[in-house]
């Protein structure tokens, strides 16, 4: 079975990232496809750097497809994640299926969101409840620092995008206007936005977010988040 795993890349790659690549390629190939007895992964790697992060995901993307990738795994060079991070998204056997993590900016908020029944946006959270419970569940959309995409969803996508621009003119991370304001969404967000369009349902596995690091000036975690939302809540009793 074809894993194509992409990244897009602006100068070097953190190291932590390095590292966990590298374990995940080693764990991967040796270990057998869950629910495959006997099967291996045949994986290939894209990656294009240049600042141009829309450009960059989009021939990521037509390179996994031309590839006949039945997977593809979005990484981001600056998070860290378990080795086993492939064949546990694979073993869901979901469409799609990705990690939540933080932002880098503060205040520290998750990338994995919603959208409310009046329309409005909100985050959703990665507890060490849900982590422990081993929760997954459907979001409006994820980041694409881990995210596993099965390429089969593709098909829906184009069905649909064949009614609109075509599927020779679709621009699947060109950034959309987010409903109601003049603010764009990011590329990731918008992505997510053209396969739900589709029916493509997007999840989020919180046992693993729990595990992923967004590397800035320190190992971003939901634990770090937590305490530091737990922090505010005892600080604003006190007064």
């Amino acid at each position: 079975m074809k894993v194509a795993i992409c990244f897009p890349r602006y100068g070097d790659t953190k190291g932590e990232f390095t590292t966990s690549l590298a374990r995940m390629l080693v764990h991967s190939l040796s270990a057998e496809i869950p629910g495959r007895p006997g099967e291996r992964l045949q994986i290939e790697i894209f990656s294009i750097a240049s600042t141009d992060l829309v450009e960059n995901r989009t021939i990521l993307l037509r390179r996994a497809m031309e590839w006949q990738a039945r997977y593809l795994l979005w990484l981001d060079v600056d998070h860290s994640f378990p080795r086993d991070a492939l064949l546990r998204l694979m073993a869901h056997r979901l469409e799609v299926v990705g990690c939540n993590y933080l932002r880098r900016h503060e205040p520290f908020r998750p990338v994995a969101a919603r959208t409310r029944e009046d329309g409005q946006w909100e985050h959703v959270w990665t507890t060490e409840d849900a982590a422990r419970r081993g929760l997954v569940e459907e979001v409006s959309h994820v980041g694409l620092g881990l995210c596993l995409i099965d390429m089969l969803a593709l098909l829906k996508v184009r069905e649909h995008v064949e009614k609109g621009v075509g599927w020779a003119n679709w621009g699947p991370f060109d950034r959309k206007l987010l409903p109601g304001t003049n603010m764009r969404m990011g590329e990731d967000a918008s992505f997510f936005a053209e396969l739900r369009a589709a029916g493509v349902p997007v999840h989020v596995d919180h046992r693993l977010s729990w595990q992923v690091g967004h590397i800035g000036d320190r190992v971003l975690t939901h634990k770090l988040a937590q305490a530091e939302a737990e922090a505010d809540i005892a600080a604003r009793t006190r007064t």
